[in-house]
């Protein structure tokens, strides 16, 4: 190993002394750079070397290759490039690349070395990195189009850009994305060509611009090339009386060039974008074709076409037929799904944006096919309708066609409630409809809501949507209204949504509020939270991703009681709540680690705390032992108050605990030098401020 790293010393030697002899570094700094150097080079000969070392020594090479740039830059020299100008980058690619050749599967340092390649501009160096990439990671999409984007965009190569997805394709068949960036880059290489046609003049007839003139239409003349008109006959006219000249001209070798053919009208009509397979976007629509054979039953993958086709401004890249022949194969294949119609639908409005002429008409249209879709009543075709004519509603910013969208709104719900559709999505939009387009004043808006609400409420009682809705806008009104209504409302809230943070933050909220307008006292607000307490302490822990949820409501819950305890009695309440519930049950890390927060504050440096800040980080690290940012946090607290005997005693604990102890070391020493920062645990926010008489705004409740 020392060998090795003495290898590595010694061809450093001609670039450090050109650094040293260039004015660049001064010896000392030479010096620490040896020596920064030699100790990143024996962390990588370790045994068992990590990917951490490899790119803590890529950073500090391109922090070092930086600064030589800058202090280069500064120098007045004509002298010419030497060793020192390339040395740096050369080192950080080797880096690289022993790191790649210990690590091949680690896809975000292949990312990296990428985007490094592609900073300094090394294109041959970057079309050897795609080729391994890929060679070991076939399956690993991102990296073939990362690939086909480089050789398209940098390299202008659209032949190497399609054999590169195509060779992708064949061995991802069923990847999505894959097929998407294949049709966009057929897409976007059609668009180019159209534009630069349209700059210079081709396939724009003089009659074309004549009419344009003639009905006062802009045409930007100036930025275009006017080719000038002439026809396959004149042009094979010219070729016999010049044909001395331009038939039979000598190159500089002395041979005769091959004589051109003429022009003919054949051919130029060839030319022509219309008779083009490639520019009618044949192409393109053979990729979506093949797309939807290897992935035939996945609606938002044909969605995903035609995002990417629409997304074109004009000139569009497809012509109305392919556009119309992805809608059909939709509407064939997807008959039966609400989402598919209605995208079917919108088929007129999205050939234009908001701004452009054709979207009025394409809004009519629009709205006649929605019509004719909601004849069948199916509740969900009634939602999509509401949901796209919202959309467009926030997007135009024209106050006639927000008038015209606003009425279609109003008009569906009516239908709706006349042909008695009602879904649980139908009473949402429409109660949020209500808070946030009605001209009624806030306190009338939210009485027409909460009715619609009882009545929804009592079609789906299992609605957590509209149960957490009824309680917000139950808030709104007078006090006499909640303590009315809003007790019995949280009693069966609470029972049936019990792992719903929302609904406990409402709850907390509201008692802590009505202790403090009086309308509860200071022992029933300490019973109910209790109560809260043992309810969501008792549900089950939250070890999937989908029930992440419910460790927020227990950390959450029981953090904003010991807050409610600190303000009314301090740390001496805070002290016995948390004496009182850990004699009957076992927390949550996040509670011990609240409990020590409010200790901290307290003071660290009494006694008293001092001893419940230990104990509650020793209940913490039982709770969960393999959490190393509650050893850290233990340590740095210990490191701060002199406790350095019960510091070894927890580093050695943790030392055992941790999965990789030398990156437990290596977080401990970065803790040391004040580098780490501890994770927060602080509950959910709390809206307290929300008086019980207040009346918000329809924007806040909407949202």
């Amino acid at each position: 190993m020392a060998d090795t790293v003495q290898f590595y010393m010694e061809e450093m030697i001609p670039e450090l002394r050109d650094l040293e002899q260039k004015g660049i570094f001064s010896k000392k700094e030479i010096q620490s750079i040896i020596k920064k150097r030699e100790k990143f080079e024996y962390a990588l000969k370790r045994r068992i070397s990590k990917k951490a070392d490899y790119l803590r020594y890529i950073e500090y090479e391109m922090n070092l290759e930086a600064l030589r740039k800058k202090r280069r830059a500064r120098m007045v020299s004509n002298t010419k490039q030497s060793i020192s100008d390339y040395a740096g980058q050369r080192r950080i690619y080797f880096i690289y690349k022993r790191c790649l050749t210990k690590f091949k599967g680690d896809i975000s340092i292949w990312l990296q070395y990428i985007n490094y390649a592609k900073k300094t501009g090394a294109s041959r160096t970057l079309g050897k990195i795609f080729a391994q990439a890929i060679q070991l990671h076939p399956t690993n999409e991102k990296m073939w189009i990362l690939a086909a984007a480089w050789e398209w965009e940098e390299n202008a190569n659209i032949v190497a850009a399609r054999v590169l997805l195509q060779r992708a394709l064949r061995l991802n068949t069923t990847t999505e994305s894959l097929w998407h960036e294949y049709f966009r880059l057929e897409l976007v290489y059609i668009a180019k060509i159209l534009a630069r046609r349209q700059v210079l003049g081709i396939d724009v007839s003089e009659e074309e611009i004549e009419e344009n003139l003639l009905e006062d239409r802009e045409v930007d003349t100036d930025n275009m090339i006017k080719l000038p008109s002439i026809t396959g006959e004149e042009f094979s006219a010219l070729d016999q009386d010049e044909k001395g000249v331009l038939g039979k001209k000598l190159s500089k070798k002395g041979k005769k060039e091959k004589k051109k053919a003429p022009l003919t009208e054949e051919k130029a009509e060839a030319f022509k974008t219309e008779k083009n397979p490639v520019l009618r976007g044949e192409v393109a629509m053979v990729v979506y074709r093949n797309g939807i054979k290897s992935i035939p039953n996945s609606f938002s993958f044909r969605k995903g076409f035609l995002d990417i086709a629409n997304s074109f401004i004009r000139p569009k890249p497809l012509n109305d037929d392919s556009i119309q022949y992805i809608y059909d194969s939709i509407n064939a294949d997807f008959k039966d799904l609400p989402e598919a119609r209605a995208l079917v639908a919108r088929r007129a409005i999205d050939a234009y944006k908001v701004d452009e002429e054709g979207y009025v008409k394409g809004v009519g249209e629009t709205v006649k096919a929605f019509w004719q879709l909601c004849d069948d009543n199916d509740p969900r075709m009634w939602k999509l309708f509401v949901e796209n004519m919202e959309a467009e509603y926030q997007k135009t910013e024209e106050e006639n066609l927000k008038l015209y969208f606003s009425k279609t709104i109003d008009r569906i719900f009516s239908s709706a409630d006349k042909k008695n559709i009602h879904s649980e999505d139908l009473c949402l939009l429409q109660i949020n409809w209500i808070l946030s387009s009605s001209t009624l004043s806030v306190e009338n808006v939210n009485k027409k809501a909460l009715t619609i609400l009882d009545q929804a409420i009592a079609k789906y009682p299992a609605s957590r949507a509209l149960v957490l809705q009824q309680i917000r806008l139950l808030r709104t009104l007078s006090r006499s209204e909640q303590t009315a209504r809003l007790p019995a409302i949280f009693a069966h809230a609470l029972k049936t949504h019990t792992e719903s943070l929302d609904i406990w933050r409402e709850y907390i909220s509201f008692i802590r509020t009505a202790y403090r307008e009086d309308d509860m006292s200071k022992q029933q607000v300490e019973e109910a939270f209790l109560d809260a307490v043992r309810t969501t302490t008792a549900l089950l822990p939250d070890v999937t991703e989908e029930r992440a949820e419910v460790g927020q409501v227990k950390h959450s819950v029981s953090a904003w009681f010991l807050d409610w305890m600190n303000e009314t009695e301090g740390i001496e309440g805070v002290r016995r709540v948390y004496q009182t519930l850990l004699k009957k049950s076992l927390p949550e890390p996040g509670f011990f680690m609240t409990c020590i927060n409010l200790e901290k504050k307290n003071s660290i440096n009494e006694e008293a705390s001092r001893k419940a800040i230990c104990m509650l980080y020793d209940k913490a690290i039982h709770a969960d032992e393999k959490n190393e940012d509650i050893y850290l946090s233990f340590l740095k607290f210990l490191n701060e108050t002199g406790q350095v005997e019960m510091a070894n005693k927890v580093l050695w604990r943790a030392g055992k605990a941790a999965a990789d102890s030398d990156a437990f070391s290596q977080r401990y020493r970065e803790m040391l030098e004040g580098k780490w920062s501890e994770p927060s645990y602080l509950a959910a926010e709390l809206d307290l401020d929300m008086e019980m008489d207040s009346q918000p705004n329809e924007e806040a409740l909407s949202s």
